[in-house]
Order: structure tokens, then sequence, then C-alpha cells
């Protein structure tokens, strides 16, 4: 197959790893690194690699095929409409956006330019999270009546009051639950799909001395429409790290972690308990799947369509942390 020309937009931080992916990848020139840090830059300049600091230069290229978009939450909708306007398919990383309008306007303009647009969940991908989603779609847990779901970790932006766009709810849309709580939501709508109603408490005031208006944990509930519950707690300012999804169903439980799976099947003492260990990487998978997308002639929303339900539930916990009742999505 020929080569997909590339443009990486966002190579410090979490798109590092988006870089590894395109610099070895068999199937990619990569083409243009754009960032706004020359620390970030100036190596990839050395290597030999084109680089700028603007992404209106890197997106409106002539010759690429493709980008990979990895910015703050604001700047989303004009980079990701800009490539894919310019005939790209896009891969941008999660969330989806800082609100619905937002991620409306990006879904249309994929439609609009016929090209894929993806959004990056790569909890999915990663070994423990592959290796349950068979266990649970072939129905050995039954029905699932229990779903919890946890993402904690320590992040010492916050505790050094260096928030930086996070820090703006006008700039990232919030943090614990749109930022931190995608992955953990991407995860449990991967198993549960989309909750009927949503609840949600963020705390009421800040936990943290400092200046930011966004929320720095939140706990959901969520309820389906099979009867079954949920329960998602988000923090980015506690320890220790942990994420993970715990399925409970009439026939059995799964625990699953990025790397460990333990299924118990049947009830207490004759209960059976089965520990799988997986190992490897979630951006390659990821990025391979994007490339089907693009191989198959998939349509264009077809890789940003759970992301946009994801929205709709980050949506309805926001407004239900405003008025204290639970709320029912929007469509």
């Amino acid at each position: 197959m020929d080569k997909l020309r590339f443009a990486l937009v966002g190579a410090g931080g979490f798109g590092a790893g988006h870089l590894a992916v395109l610099s070895s990848h068999p199937r990619v020139s990569l083409q243009v690194v754009c960032d706004a840090s020359p620390e970030v830059t100036k190596p990839l300049a050395g290597r030999g690699i084109e680089t700028t600091d603007d992404f209106h230069v890197a997106l409106s290229r002539d010759d690429l095929d493709a980008a990979v978009i990895a910015l703050p939450h604001y700047l989303y909708p004009e980079a990701v409409c800009m490539a894919l306007e310019n005939g790209l398919h896009v891969l941008k990383e999660k969330p989806f956006a800082r609100d619905l309008d937002d991620a409306r306007a990006m879904l249309a303009c994929a439609r609009r330019a016929e090209r894929v647009l993806m959004v990056a969940g790569q909890g999915k991908y990663s070994p423990g999270f592959q290796h349950a989603k068979p266990i649970v779609d072939s129905g050995a847990l039954g029905s699932i009546f229990l779903t919890r779901g946890i993402i904690t970790y320590h992040w010492g932006g916050a505790f050094a009051n260096d928030w930086r766009w996070r820090g703006e709810k006008a700039k990232s849309g919030g943090v614990a639950v749109i930022d931190s709580g995608w992955h953990i939501l991407d995860l449990v709508h991967w198993f549960r799909g989309l909750p009927e109603r949503v609840y949600c408490s963020l705390g009421s005031r800040n936990a943290l001395p400092g200046d930011y208006d966004v929320d720095d944990r939140a706990c959901l509930v969520l309820d389906y429409p099979d009867g079954g519950v949920g329960n998602i707690i988000c923090c980015f300012i506690c320890q220790p790290s942990n994420r993970q999804v715990l399925l409970h169903g009439t026939e059995g439980t799964l625990d699953i972690t990025n790397r460990k799976v333990v299924l118990h099947e049947g009830v207490a003492e004759n209960s059976q308990v089965t520990t799988f260990a997986a190992e490897g990487s979630a951006l390659e998978p990821q990025f391979e799947h994007f490339l089907g997308l693009i191989d198959s002639g998939a349509a264009p929303e077809v890789g940003a369509l759970e992301a946009y339900d994801i929205q709709r539930i980050v949506d309805a916990a926001y407004r239900s942390a405003e008025t204290g009742e639970p709320v029912t999505l929007r469509d």
C-alpha cells in the first residue's frame, strides 16, 4: 500500500505518544510536526523533520492525506474543521469538544468534507479492556445490574497552581468530568452504552487553593434503560492512581484494569475466579483502527459517534451539577 502523508499537530505531552507511533509506522510518511514549544520542535528539526509552530501552516499544506491533532480543547473546532476542509482524515485526541455545540460543528464538517473523523479513546485499546470486551459481549455475566468506574491520579499542575488553559472553564470546558473523566466514561460506555439519566455532584467548593474555575472531582450516577445503575468517580488530585471498571451481573463479576482482568463466575462460596494478565500497547491498535476506517471507506462520522454519545453524558453531568437534579440526555 502507498504511504499516507501525515501532519501531527501537538507533539508535546500526550502528543509525544502519537509522534512515536507515526514515526515508526510503515504506512506513514510524517510530513510536518506542529507544536508551540521550541523545546518540542527543535529536537525534531534536528532529526530532519519539518516543523512549525502554527497549525494553520501545517494543516493548509497540499501534500497531506491525514492529521493527528492533540491541542487544548478550545482550539479543536478551528483546527479540526480546517483539516477536514483541506481534505484530510483526522484522528483527534479526547475529549471530543468543550461542549455539544463544538462537537456538532466538527461532525458537520466531517460530513461535508466526506473525510473520516475519529476521536481517540485509547483506554478501549489497552490489553486488559480488549480482553474483557468479548467476555461481556458473550453474556457470561448475565444481566449487568451495577457498573462501577473509577479514575484517580495526582496531577502536579493542580498542586503547583499551574493550571494554564485547563483551569479556565471557557477554554477547557472543565476537567474532572470532561477531561479526566472522559477516559472512564469512554470505557463504561463501551460496555454499557448510553444511560437514560445522569446525576452528578462536583462538590460545593474547590478542594485546592488556587486560581481555577473548573471541577476538580466528580461523582456521577448513571441510570440505564435496562434497569441497571452505574457509579463513576473522577478525581485528579488524590492518590493512589487507579483506572478500573467493575461490571456486576447476575451470573458473575468482571474486574478490569489496563493490564489485568479478573472474572468471578457463580455466586458466593461456589464462585470461580479466573485472572488474566495482559500486556501490550494501546496507541498502536488505536491507530490501526483509524487506518482501517480510512481504508474501508467508512462514513465520515463513524469514528466519532461513540465520542459524541460520551459528550452527551458529559453535557448531562454538568447540567445536573448546576441544578442538583438528575438530567436526561439531549439528543
